[in-house]
């Protein structure tokens, strides 16, 4: 008999050592890390590129982790001030105006103002008209975008109609070509597009393509419809991504850098299943978090961010004061008992 209440004392100590170090331990983690977003925004700003590394820290700052982090903070902030200084914003509309290029959001609306007014596609023709003169390459493809964009003002008065799509989708891919991100596909097609308008003064094969463009561009910004475009492999391909940039507005093109060419496949394949808030937070854990999202699906996924609360297996067998007194006991107490029950034992 004594050897029975020995053994369960001895037991009974042991579990209780077991569950005071499990309790000790830190709770498990998800298994997941969130993307930090300060390394690359450094590299965007060393490099000039204030308008992406805005649009990228940007999107992290809706997430907890980021907007109560004081560097990360500070940093948006330090780009935004620069972003809105007055000489800051004048070079990059002089750079809009002049060159038809920019880097900056104000300026890309500069250079599609002035695309607008047909004195973007008389500037762009004049310097490659002076190229060709030189005996220079010529840029076939902005020849070609600057004609189609002198036909769309064309037909448009001729026709009473608006050309605001059309003529904002030729000052995009103008943007892109000088940026030296178009594809070779896209290149051919505006080249034999622009051969096939002027000979039948007809807009129909570009003009839902270049609305679309239009229509993405201010939806989701020219960074993001330019990194769509730049990661395409074909006419087909990039029109099937342009729900991607519709539905994530101005957050696309953070997500496109967080997950890079398999943003707009993750998406589609999700779409039906996941809302976009949680494709999001799945995003801010890189494509791990992703890939959890289409495993586990979107409960599941939501329930397995949910921080592990540990609680003692004792609670099974008492009420919570009796386990909260039996691990207020001492450590030491536990040991003593399972010491003088071993000598029992033994």
């Amino acid at each position: 008999m004594v050897k029975v209440m020995a053994f369960a004392v001895l037991l009974f100590s042991l579990t209780m050592l077991y569950d005071r170090y499990e309790l000790l331990q830190p709770a498990s983690e998800t298994g997941l890390k969130h993307v930090d977003p300060l390394p690359r925004t450094m590299a965007l700003v060393e490099a000039g590129k204030l308008a992406e590394a805005s649009e990228y820290l940007g999107f992290f700052m809706q997430f907890g982790y980021v907007k109560n982090d004081p560097k990360a903070k500070e940093l948006y902030e330090a780009v935004e001030f620069k972003r809105h200084t007055m000489a800051y914003r004048s070079k990059k509309v002089a750079e809009g105006v002049i060159e038809g290029r920019s880097d900056e959001t104000i300026g890309k609306v500069s250079a599609g103002v002035s695309d607008l007014f047909l004195w973007g596609d008389i500037r762009d023709l004049s310097i490659e008209g002076y190229h060709y003169l030189k005996g220079e390459e010529v840029d076939k493809v902005l020849v070609a975008l600057s004609t189609i964009g002198v036909a769309v003002t064309g037909l448009t008065v001729i026709s009473g109609g608006s050309s605001a799509g059309v003529k904002g989708g030729v000052s995009a891919l103008k943007l892109v070509r000088k940026s030296g991100k178009m594809p070779l596909w896209m290149q051919k097609y505006l080249i034999r597009s622009a051969k096939e308008i002027k000979k039948s003064h007809d807009l129909k094969p570009v003009k839902v393509l270049f609305e679309d463009i239009y229509d993405v561009t201010k939806a989701s910004g020219f960074n993001t419809m330019t990194e769509l475009l730049a990661r395409s492999k074909s006419l087909k391909a990039f029109r099937a991504s342009l729900g991607f940039a519709k539905t994530f507005g101005k957050e696309s093109g953070a997500v496109l850098k967080v997950l890079g060419d398999d943003a707009p496949l993750y998406y589609r394949m999700l779409k039906n299943s996941t809302s976009r808030r949680t494709f999001l937070v799945a995003t801010s854990y890189g494509k791990p978090g992703i890939k959890r999202l289409a495993k586990m699906g979107e409960k599941g996924f939501l329930k397995s961010l949910k921080p592990v609360v540990k609680t003692s297996r004792l609670t099974k067998l008492f009420s919570k004061h009796v386990v909260d007194f039996l691990e207020r006991v001492p450590v030491g107490v536990y040991i003593l008992m399972a010491a003088v029950s071993l000598l029992f034992l033994v």
